[in-house]
């Protein structure tokens, strides 16, 4: 009598044969998942970079046009403080290595003596965008801006060590360790473009002080619109500007 007659029911049959055909199909399907992850994490950690040459690419177009108004990147942040009503914060000159910021706990603004000195209109922007902060800082919505940036400037300097003892410690599963390293880095460039959205806030708030004071007539929009876009992608490119392998790239 056969075993499985030709008569015999569909799902009978279905029950006889070997299931290792359906069960093939489960680890390519976990490959392209994987793959995605890694796709995602390469573009997470090359984010930065692709920032920094938006800055260049600005800088290139816009980058030497002298302010009409002929103030200084200093004077530009001590406007937007007195006109902010926040004219407790100081704007200093430092030489450190890492400048350019509003320190909260101070409370100041920290320039570097290119930025302090300087009256080109990507100056007199990044200068009011760090004054931005501190009106941020005045309505309570400085969202611990400062301690992110400088864990985002750690994670940039200490992310390719990481990837390469990940990569060593898989021991034969460096898909699945390149995987794992890939969701870090989207987590953390999420929040990062999260945080962005506080830098463009205070972008907006400097620019619109300066406006006010009629500092940034005589220049054309889109002359404007790329200084202070400028002045959001330095913050965006921190995780590679600020690093040892940014040395090692061509700019």
């Amino acid at each position: 009598m056969a075993a499985n007659p030709p008569y015999a029911s569909r799902s009978s049959r279905l029950e006889a044969e070997p299931l290792t055909s359906h069960v093939g199909t489960v680890p390519g399907l976990q490959f392209k998942i994987l793959l995605a992850l890694c796709l995602g994490g390469a573009f997470a950690v090359l984010l930065p970079w692709m920032a920094w040459r938006r800055l260049l690419s600005l800088r290139r177009a816009h980058g030497g046009a002298l302010l009409v108004r002929g103030v200084s990147g200093a004077q530009a942040a001590r406007i937007v403080l007195l006109r902010g009503e926040v004219p407790q914060v100081d704007v200093d000159e430092t030489s450190l290595a890492v400048n350019d910021f509003y320190s909260a706990h101070e409370p100041a603004i920290k320039l570097s003596p290119e930025t302090y000195h300087g009256r080109t209109l990507f100056d007199v922007a990044r200068a009011a965008r760090l004054a931005g902060h501190a009106l941020q800082h005045r309505d309570r919505k400085l969202g611990g801006l400062s301690a992110w940036d400088s864990f985002m400037i750690l994670w940039g300097n200490a992310w390719p060590v990481l990837f390469v003892l990940l990569a060593l410690g898989g021991r034969g599963r460096i898909l699945w360790a390149s995987a794992g390293f890939g969701v870090l880095a989207m987590v953390l460039a999420f929040a990062h473009l999260l945080k962005h959205a506080h830098v463009k806030d205070a972008a907006r708030r400097g620019r619109a002080e300066l406006e006010s004071a009629k500092l940034l007539d005589g220049h054309p929009p889109e002359e404007v619109e790329a200084a202070f876009t400028a002045a959001c992608m330095e913050h965006l490119a921190l995780p590679y500007s600020r690093t040892w392998w940014k040395l090692l790239m061509f700019r």
